[in-house]
């Protein structure tokens, strides 16, 4: 039980790690990565909790969608530096239609 137990704290480290780059970072590539950390502790988490042939199919499932939205995310970082010239996030701010 331990074992479990350690692994799950180690998830959590690894959710609010990637909480707090989406928080604080003001880049837009930073916050990406920090989206992605963040579901990869979840992930793990996932993996701990429930040691099933299931729960690693969902694992595997939710890594796809992830690397689905990080390349949807990167793009998206791609129009903001056409647009704006930098990759700050407040720059999106200064955005009108």
């Amino acid at each position: 039980m331990a074992l479990v137990e350690l692994y799950l704290g180690f998830a959590v480290s690894i959710l609010f790690l990637g909480f707090y780059c989406v928080l604080t970072k003001k880049n837009v590539i930073k916050s990406v990565i920090g989206i992605s950390v963040m579901v990869k502790g979840g992930s793990l988490s996932f993996l701990a909790t429930g040691g099933s042939n299931t729960g690693q199919v969902v694992v595997v499932l939710i890594v796809v969608v992830d690397a689905i939205i990080a390349a949807l995310l990167l793009s998206l970082a791609v129009n903001v530096y056409r647009q704006t010239g930098t990759l700050d996030i407040e720059a999106l701010r200064r955005l009108r239609w």
